[in-house]
């Protein structure tokens, strides 16, 4: 899948400060402190795929950038990689445009329930998943996952029992899960499926990581299970973080059910959110037409990252622990043998190692003490920033 030559492309440093970049440019008024090497925020250090830089280049050379039209080319190239990478077959009416999967889901979260209906979510897990149900007077309902010497899985148990209280309207499955790192397996997804069915209950699916599976996992589309697909879902994708192009604010939601189509439907043309921006329909087209082999080398060279990132800890930061993730470019680093407590290990990492993650806590309690890493950079970048936390902590503990 991978070369040498491409590798060395990834492995190339790409100054980015300076150009408005949240991850780069912001460090100071997040973490307080210009100095840390920036692992946290879900975009990598990697140039975009040739040809969507040049599709943009292009387009950005004719001087009108005024209304776009409602592509069709976008919906069908999206129909081919969603059947393509995820043996999915869907129609392109079942896609509804979105500037964003968080709007997305915030969207549905309105159109599918009503105030003081509970939400279930399963931490630890994106921070804005708790904020979407929470701002939007919803409850937050917690299944959260079990840890088994930090390879995590479903408590389906505790799911049946939050699944069988009328008034949990929503599941928000993570599909993979960030921050844990989980492809859930066929498996996995079918028993969520039979409970879902069960008790009535629509699966709302963030798969904004679905393309980026390392060796011996596969990514089931929720949807794609029952017959002939699953009406009680919505499914949040994008190609914003498979092709790092987060900051064009383009991404879709697959509804295959007509009825809740359009109660979402209703909620994106109240808001007047139908059009998606010029570059991100164009990046988004030319990324699933054009870019399949150079995600093909990407997943080479994360996987590697990963595998670097898992030795380095094993063997030399004794206390810390991490399990190789399935997906996706982020890793969940276990600090509690040396910090119980979330503010002491947050200052610890920018005052010590001068490296800025993620905090475990932001993720929910189940977070306490941990942090989550983005391994998505040079492999140089990511020796750095361990190489750092390595030195503090033989600082702390002699």
């Amino acid at each position: 899948m991978g070369n040498s030559s491409t590798e060395l492309d990834f492995d190339k440093i790409i100054t980015r400060q300076g150009t408005g970049s949240r991850k780069w440019d912001d460090i100071g008024s997040v973490f307080g402190s210009e100095e840390v090497l920036p692992l946290w925020i879900a975009d990598m250090d990697f140039a975009s795929p040739g040809a969507v830089a040049a599709k943009i280049a292009a387009r950005a050379e004719h001087p009108l950038y005024a209304y776009n039209a409602q592509n069709e080319t976008f919906n069908q190239a999206i129909v081919d990689w969603v059947r393509r990478r995820h043996h999915w077959n869907i129609e392109k009416d079942w896609i509804v445009q979105a500037p964003g999967v968080v709007p997305s889901i915030i969207l549905s979260i309105i159109a599918l329930s009503e105030p003081g209906d509970g939400i279930i979510i399963q931490p630890p897990v994106y921070p804005p998943f708790f904020a979407s149900i929470k701002d939007n007077n919803r409850i937050i309902v917690e299944n959260p996952l079990l840890s088994k010497n930090g390879y995590y899985e479903i408590d389906f148990e505790d799911l049946e029992q939050k699944l069988a209280d009328t008034k949990n309207k929503l599941l928000l499955l993570c599909n993979p899960h960030n921050p844990v790192g989980r492809v859930w397996s066929r498996e996995e997804l079918t028993k969520v499926y039979t409970l879902c069915q069960k008790y009535k209950v629509d699966v709302l699916s963030d798969e904004i990581h679905s393309d980026l599976v390392y060796r011996g996992h596969k990514h089931t589309v929720f949807a794609s299970l029952g017959t002939p697909v699953c009406k009680q879902s919505v499914t949040f994708m994008a190609a914003s973080k498979t092709f790092n192009i987060a900051g064009l604010n383009t991404s879709f939601m697959i509804i295959p059910c007509q009825r809740r189509r359009g109660l979402i439907e209703t909620e994106v043309n109240r808001l007047h959110l139908r059009r998606n921006n010029l570059f991100g329909v164009l990046a988004t087209e030319t990324a699933y037409q054009e870019g399949e082999a150079w995600l093909d080398n990407l997943l080479v060279y994360l996987e590697k990252n990963a595998d670097v990132l898992v030795q380095f800890v094993e063997t030399k930061l004794p206390g810390v622990k991490v399990v190789k993730p399935e997906g996706t470019f982020l890793a969940w680093l276990d600090f509690r043998a040396y910090f119980k407590e979330a503010e002491k290990l947050d200052r610890f990492l920018v005052e010590e190692a001068k490296v800025g993650l993620n905090s475990g806590k932001s993720f929910g309690s189940q977070g306490e003490g941990f942090a989550r890493i983005n391994f998505a950079t040079q492999r140089s970048v990511l020796v750095e920033a361990l190489t750092r936390i390595e030195r503090a902590l033989k600082k702390i503990t002699g």
